[in-house]
């Protein structure tokens, strides 16, 4: 049996009332039996996750190189430290949350400790009971490269195996976010997979291909707080003889748009309290005159209560411009903040930030202030 998963997002919610939620997935795979671990992308919340979440994910790791599987590898592209064959293997790809380009990102840095196996224009072979299982991966690129490196790559499928495709990116019409770039579309998929798995996208799905299946997990944990995430349970998937989906522990999501503030408190006083508090979140018209603090001291116990108000904001306008410039989010936040703080080196600041080089952004910024006293005519 293979685990198919993705996007555990692990760190999200830290030092918060969520902040277990992201692990909640972990213990729930340690339960199962599978003789193979698949993952697509953004294991981690952050590029450099704290010390207290790379300890849950290492820990994570090591319990299952404790636990028997049936999987004997055949072929790699790449040398494996063979630690990472122990136990039940876990092969990744990196999402968007973890590459640090030109720097190395936490996944590389499990799978130097051996605790799993990360492919990027790569393949590895497995056999499960006289079974060939090809995994091929492409960890996450920037959007606009997305369709150039998957043609360049051309992964090519492996006669007489049951073929997996690894993918972190948007996937025309699966997008993230309209301010996300997107590049690839389910034409440009390659031909003779029998399933594609692909991240990055927080609700789960299946789509029917001409000849597979394109297998989107979902998130394992609630971050974007929409109303598709409130109507789609949090799970994995499971492929023996067929795929199937296992839903694990989660909290309960509410998601509602009211009028007044009697809808509300109906709502509100409806829900019982429960141990594990579900989150509520509620848009509300911002003409309605109701004190949204004294509502969320009042009910606090019924769950974890967000609250937005149903108007079009800065922002909003800003998005509108985005998408009728069909500029991408980076290329937009280039324009902003060169407009805003006419600074010379904006691209070389945003890659340093990007890359958490921290030395980077201090040398950029000295530079750029001494330009600007140099250039001072006072």
């Amino acid at each position: 049996m293979i685990l198919i998963t993705s996007d555990f997002h692990l760190g999200y919610g830290y030092n918060t009332e969520r902040e277990r939620d992201c692990y909640f997935v972990l213990d729930e795979i340690l339960k199962e039996h599978p003789d193979l671990i698949l993952f697509s992308g953004d294991m981690f919340e952050s590029r450099v996750p704290r010390l207290e979440v790379l300890a849950e994910a290492v820990s994570f790791l090591v319990k299952l190189k404790e636990k028997n599987s049936r999987a004997k590898m055949i072929e790699c592209d790449k040398e494996i430290n063979e630690r990472a064959l122990h136990g039940i293997p876990f092969v990744s790809i990196y999402g968007n949350h973890e590459r640090r380009p030109n720097l190395i990102n936490p996944i590389q840095t499990l799978e130097k400790a051996g605790l799993l196996i990360n492919l990027h224009c790569q393949k590895i072979v497995f056999e499960i009971n006289g079974k060939k299982i090809a995994i091929h991966g492409m960890s996450h690129v920037p959007e606009r490269y997305a369709r150039d490196v998957l043609l360049e790559w051309n992964p090519k499928p492996v006669e007489g195996a049951t073929n997996i495709l690894l993918l972190h990116q948007n996937i025309d019409p699966f997008v993230y976010s309209p301010l996300e770039d997107v590049n690839l579309k389910l034409s440009d998929l390659p031909r003779g997979f029998d399933y594609i798995v692909n991240g990055h996208i927080h609700w789960r799905n299946i789509v029917d291909l001409s000849d597979g299946k394109l297998v989107i997990p979902g998130s394992t944990v609630a971050t974007q707080l929409n109303k598709k995430e409130s109507e789609i349970k949090k799970g994995y998937f499971l492929l023996g003889d067929e795929l199937k989906f296992r839903e694990i522990k989660q909290r309960e999501f509410y998601y509602r748009t009211l009028e007044n503030k009697e809808e509300l408190e109906n709502f509100l006083e409806s829900l019982e309290a429960k141990e594990l508090k579900p989150i509520i979140k509620i848009k509300i018209k911002n003409t309605s005159p109701i004190d949204l603090n004294i509502i969320e001291k009042k009910y606090r116990d019924k769950g974890i209560l967000i609250f937005q108000r149903e108007i079009e904001t800065k922002f909003e306008k800003q998005r509108s411009e985005i998408m009728e410039k069909q500029l991408s989010a980076e290329e937009y936040g280039k324009k902003l903040l060169k407009e805003k703080m006419k600074f010379n080196k904006i691209e070389d600041l945003i890659n340093a930030i990007l890359e958490d080089d921290f030395a980077g952004i201090e040398k950029i910024l000295r530079e750029e202030f001494k330009s600007r006293e140099q250039n001072s005519p006072f």
